[in-house]
């Protein structure tokens, strides 16, 4: 009988082994998700995340996912993309052929060592902003509690295929979020409405 129990044993070991290693993997997975947003929402584990500080409701609009990474220069920056519509076949100024849509936008989310550094590094973001296109509007825009500064603007250099945009910029934590949305001319949406529906379903962990 005990020599029966023991080789039961040996069966349920590996067996228990992969239950202990899936109820970790829950744990872990569950875990990176905030409890709560700063705005007072609950945190919705269908949003999309981008590190640990930020999760975003579908947009609507049309802008479907393109991308949601980190591969950029830095450990703490997360990058993320949306399009409208269907892609052509553009030549870029490398000479290299990309995907190019009617509308793009751009999610930039900037670890800093602190708050300070988060302020500076927004403050030169937009500063390059406004050196390269010509600013239409400027003006301060609250979404689920977070103030950004938006820009309306057009032009650009010669190599922009894009004709006109709109950007907001935030300080959220020692976390810089830049969102910029921009179209080619043909693009018949309202630019200032997208973004603001699209910053509507941005929100932050309520730690930071």
């Amino acid at each position: 009988m005990l020599k029966q129990h023991r080789n039961l044993l040996y069966l349920l070991c590996p067996f228990l082994l992969i239950l202990a290693l899936i109820a970790g993997w829950n744990a872990l997975d569950f875990a990176q998700y905030p409890d709560q947003a700063a705005d007072g929402a609950a945190w919705d584990k269908s949003w999309e995340m981008m590190a640990k500080a930020v999760g975003i409701e579908p947009p609507g609009h049309g802008l479907t996912l393109l991308a949601n990474n980190s591969v950029l220069a830095g450990e703490d920056t997360y990058y993320a993309a949306w399009t409208v519509g269907e892609p052509v076949q553009y030549t870029n100024v490398d000479g290299d052929e990309v995907d190019l849509y009617p509308a793009q936008l751009y999610l930039l989310l900037y670890g800093c060592a602190d708050e300070t550094a988060a302020e500076e590094a927004c403050a030169d973001f937009l500063a390059r902003e406004k050196e390269t296109y010509t600013v239409q509007d400027e003006r301060t825009e609250t979404h689920n509690a977070q103030d950004y500064t938006v820009l309306d603007y057009t032009g650009g250099s010669a190599d922009n295929p894009y004709d006109r945009g709109s950007s907001a910029f935030a300080v959220r934590g020692n976390y810089v979020l830049v969102a910029e949305l921009l179209a080619q001319d043909s693009f018949d949406g309202d630019l200032p409405q997208i973004l603001a529906d699209f910053l509507d379903g941005v929100h932050y962990d309520a730690a930071l």
